[in-house]
């Protein structure tokens, strides 16, 4: 059995409501205002803010929206995926019925920034929040725009090169529960090791979290 990786991208108006049923998500606010209703609490976020919801929830406001979802299966066979809004989708070689890390964080380049080669310690997916980046991935070099979003296996090397004045994006993660509260950054050797990041990260949530029914 796996598990799958989606980020999707909702433009909210007033007059419609987004539902959305319980699984663990990550929430974006790229820009406007969005309350989140939930059976609990309601919450009102605004544009840069990111928050982890588990619970069904109902969102309501004038804002672009980005989430990352985890669900269980592969993408092809899950009635839970979203086609009219996803963006980009991954299978993960995760047990579903166990528990999982759900991290998500922001890495910000300064100007002329550029990181070591490096990997990481399991899979995930990125967005460019601004900006320009040249990312490096394996054998493949590609130029990254704002909306540009793009899969890193964490089992091949990177290096992620700042073309503008400065750069960032959003990063949700899936992994083992030995990983919780640990670094995952592995760079590529002992040179590369010795190199500055280069970036900044900035930690949205780290949390152990369960997929529904497993």
């Amino acid at each position: 059995m796996s598990a799958y990786l989606a980020l999707y991208e909702d433009r909210l108006i007033v007059s419609q409501p987004v539902r959305l049923p319980a699984a663990p998500r990550a929430l974006f606010v790229l820009e406007g205002t969005v309350e989140v209703e939930s059976a609990n609490a309601r919450v009102l976020m605004q544009a840069s803010e990111c928050r982890l919801f588990e619970s069904p929830i109902e969102l309501r406001g004038t804002a672009m929206v980005w989430s990352f979802e985890i669900g269980p299966g592969g993408v092809e066979q899950s009635p839970a995926v979203r086609e009219m809004s996803l963006v980009l989708a991954h299978d993960l070689a995760l047990d579903p019925k166990r528990p999982m890390v759900f991290r998500c964080d922001r890495v910000d380049f300064p100007a002329k920034a550029c990181t070591p080669r490096h990997g990481h310690k399991g899979p995930g997916i990125r967005r460019l929040i601004h900006g320009a980046v040249m990312a490096e991935v394996g054998s493949e070099w590609r130029r990254l725009g704002p909306g540009d979003a793009w899969f890193e296996s964490g089992h091949d090397p990177v290096v992620g090169r700042n073309l503008a004045a400065t750069s960032a994006f959003l990063r949700a993660m899936v992994l083992p529960e030995r990983l919780h509260g640990r670094p995952t950054f592995v760079p590529w050797d002992e040179h590369e090791a010795g190199k500055p990041r280069g970036t900044q990260r900035t930690e949205f949530f780290d949390v152990v979290v369960t997929l529904p029914g497993g």
